[in-house]
């Protein structure tokens, strides 16, 4: 092997050792400077003292200098998390990615966690994340075991696999995570990779309950305190309640403040109710919100107080609480508790029915057939109203749905058709409000009537024919249930019968079509 020849070695001149001795100095100082490197024990008592300006700078020597992967792994936790300096995701993601390639589990999974959450610098890689956390799992990361039973069970960058789920969550639970023996007790009561098995499920349910886990302390409360998967057991109950309510739970705040109201498995005490209702409230709880306007409103454990009452009912409402609006709405209308308002009062009990309370529909009836929403609703849109309050049984709203038929408002015709078929001794009169509104077209009575002639119910004959034509028109109109009742009663026809209902259907579109001007349409007919 032939090697290159040496070069000579130069004497330094003069002028150069001039400058390397100015130099010294300098080189020194960097030397001295730097210092020897930081120690994990003295990052970790800068960490407890909360010096994370001190960690930062500590793990960064450590990471550039000795490359461990605890080090980077450390180094991109805080760089993720913005300790001691910017938050900086491109830096955390470089130096978890070092450390996961030194076979670190942790920064395994959180760099897998980065990928399941999405960011702008990390779009969103379930499937990558999956691959990650395999990585870090099959070393027995407990952590990475969870979340990949999560990502297994749902089939999230993985392919769908209850009982490999439950596996990873078994490996997890078994070193005390606390999330995966949770899900380990969801699995084994609802037999989700696993034979069901109620008392494994209570097992691992009150281990993740022991552990401080608010959900598991909530869902054992609830099943001591329904007797659900477990033996009923009030006071057990109240004990998990208070421990999920200490530990922030919004509704175990709630039901834990609402056993204090009404002393309910403990002595009442309305201070204690009201601590737990209003942290219950306050964390936005709906029930909680209402549960405060109810007490307010009866004085239940409380004095009584029409305006707090209103308060904590309008926030409810403004929760999405169907009652509270209809509270609201009576409030208004009333003037309780707040100022007489009768826009506001049918603006909330509108609301309410919506949402589908009952007693706000059966109101806004009432006050129609009171003629209290002229001006405020068209007639037409009351009809729903006024029908839900007939129903109820009131006379007044019963008179106003008879004279809307009369007028010939078909939505009237339908339902005090659809009404008067329910009572023995009208229910002629039912089925022909049924029969002129079905032939003016509305679709509800079509379907309505297409029900009666395949029952045989209100004093008519049973006629699969006739039900057939109906029913043809009202799937035509866009009825689905219709459309699967007639498919249903086709299986029983002959085809002379089908042939026979299709005429029928095609007659009645015709009629119905030259009574009103509209778009021609194909009345679709099937075998």
């Amino acid at each position: 092997m032939m090697f290159p020849p040496r070069l000579p070695i130069l004497a330094p001149t003069r002028a150069a050792l001039a400058i390397v001795i100015a130099m010294l100095p300098i080189w020194t100082h960097a030397q001295d400077s730097a210092g020897p490197l930081p120690d994990m024990t003295s990052i970790e008592q800068a960490w407890e003292r909360g010096d994370y300006v001190t960690v930062r700078d500590g793990l960064r020597q450590l990471a550039q200098d000795t490359g461990t992967p605890l080090a980077q792994y450390r180094y991109g936790q805080v760089l993720l998390e913005g300790r001691g300096g910017p938050r900086d995701l491109a830096g955390a993601i470089t130096w978890l990615q070092r450390a996961v390639d030194q076979t670190h589990p942790q920064a395994a999974t959180m760099l897998a966690r980065i990928y399941l959450t999405g960011y702008e610098e990390a779009p969103r890689d379930p499937a990558r994340a999956a691959s990650l956390l395999a990585r870090a799992a099959t070393r027995g990361d407990a952590q990475a075991q969870y979340y990949l039973g999560l990502l297994t069970l749902n089939g999230d960058g993985v392919a769908r696999d209850p009982q490999a789920a439950f596996n990873w969550f078994l490996a997890a639970a078994e070193q005390e995570h606390t999330q995966a023996q949770f899900e380990l007790a969801r699995a084994y009561r609802t037999g989700t990779g696993v034979t069901a098995d109620p008392a494994a499920m209570q097992r691992w349910l009150t281990a993740a309950a022991e552990a401080g886990h608010t959900e598991a302390q909530y869902t054992l409360a609830r099943a001591l305190d329904t007797g659900t998967d477990a033996a009923p057991d009030r006071a057990r109950a109240l004990r998990w309640y208070r421990r999920a309510a200490e530990g922030g739970l919004p509704i175990a705040q709630r039901l834990l403040g609402m056993a204090y109201l009404t002393g309910d498995g403990v002595v009442q005490d309305s201070a204690e109710a009201l601590r737990w209702l209003l942290q219950a409230a306050e964390a936005g709880d709906p029930g909680a919100l209402n549960n405060l306007g109810h007490a307010f409103a009866t004085g239940q454990g409380v004095d009584r107080d029409d305006a707090r009452a209103a308060l904590w009912y309008e926030r409810a409402a403004g929760a999405g609480v169907a009652r509270a609006m209809t509270v609201m709405g009576r409030f208004h209308e009333t003037g309780r508790g707040v100022a007489r308002d009768m826009d506001r009062a049918v603006a909330f009990y509108r609301q309410a029915a919506e949402q589908g309370d009952p007693r706000a529909s059966e109101r806004l009836g009432s006050l129609a057939a009171s003629q209290a929403l002229e001006g405020r609703v068209a007639p037409q849109l009351t009809v729903p109203w006024v029908l839900a309050a007939a129903r109820a049984g009131d006379s007044a709203a019963l008179s106003l749905l008879e004279a809307q038929a009369e007028d010939g408002l078909r939505a009237a015709q339908t339902g005090l058709g659809a009404l008067l078929i329910e009572d023995d001794t009208r229910h002629a009169q039912g089925i022909a409000l049924l029969t002129r509104a079905a032939t003016a077209g509305a679709t509800d009575a079509q379907a309505a009537l297409g029900q009666v002639y395949v029952t045989g119910a209100a004093g008519v004959a049973q006629d699969y024919v006739t039900a057939h034509g109906w029913l043809n028109l009202a799937a035509a109109g866009g009825s689905q249930s219709a459309a699967d009742t007639r498919d249903l009663i086709a299986s029983l026809m002959t085809p002379g019968q089908i042939a026979d209902a299709q005429a029928m259907a095609r007659a009645l579109y015709a009629a119905q079509a030259a009574q009103t001007p509209r778009t021609p349409q194909t009345v679709t007919v099937t075998e």
